[in-house]
């Protein structure tokens, strides 16, 4: 994605000049969208995240301090918007109800609907509290190098590198760690007769 701005043009956006502004997102799109490629994104996300980053730029040019190229910062600005919305995307399916499709969701009833009883809630509490202590049983018992690749994924919301990082591991290794994690919980979970 190496590219150059002029200078005198990033000087004149950091002090908020519109015409400059508009050259800079003019110039600026293209690259941005053809990074966004790299994501696992639908077109809507993906058009959606080009908005935002540019957005990001236009408030945030000003705190380029040119350490690195602009190039590069553009690069993080747009990989950090990216990453902001596959997490926020992973938290949202995470909190929908674990084994059923998309479909069956809106089947539901909400947990206010007049014929709802409270007897019918309850049964639905107590349901989902056997299911956390099952699940949390299985990750008991997942070795330690396991149990911590998963919590820093799904509990603490990192990525692969983020977890390599902290564990001071290679990608690799934590890609296989979740692989072999996620095979062993469905094993267990499925001896238990949860179906993970």
């Amino acid at each position: 994605m190496a590219f150059s701005i002029d200078k005198s043009t990033l000087e004149r956006a950091s002090r908020g000049d519109t015409a400059s502004l508009e050259t800079l997102i003019v110039a600026l799109r293209p690259h941005i969208e053809k990074q966004l490629l790299r994501y696992p994104l639908s077109d809507d996300d993906r058009q959606d995240l080009v908005q935002s980053t540019l957005m990001q730029i236009i408030r945030r040019v000003g705190s380029f301090r040119g350490d690195s190229s602009f190039s590069t910062w553009l690069f993080r600005v747009t990989a950090n918007e990216a990453l902001m919305m596959m997490r926020s995307q992973r938290r949202h399916r995470a909190r929908l109800v674990e084994g059923l499709d998309l479909e069956d969701l809106g089947n539901l009833p909400a947990a206010n609907d007049a014929g709802a009883t409270r007897s019918d809630q309850a049964d639905v509490s107590v349901a989902q509290s056997e299911r956390d202590a099952l699940v949390r049983a299985a990750l008991d018992e997942l070795p330690a190098d396991y149990r911590d690749v998963v919590s820093l994924h799904y509990h603490q919301d990192l990525g692969l590198h983020e977890i390599a990082v902290r564990l001071s591991t290679t990608e690799s290794a934590v890609r296989s760690r979740l692989h072999r994690a996620r095979s062993r919980l469905r094993a267990i979970l499925g001896d238990a007769g949860l179906a993970a």
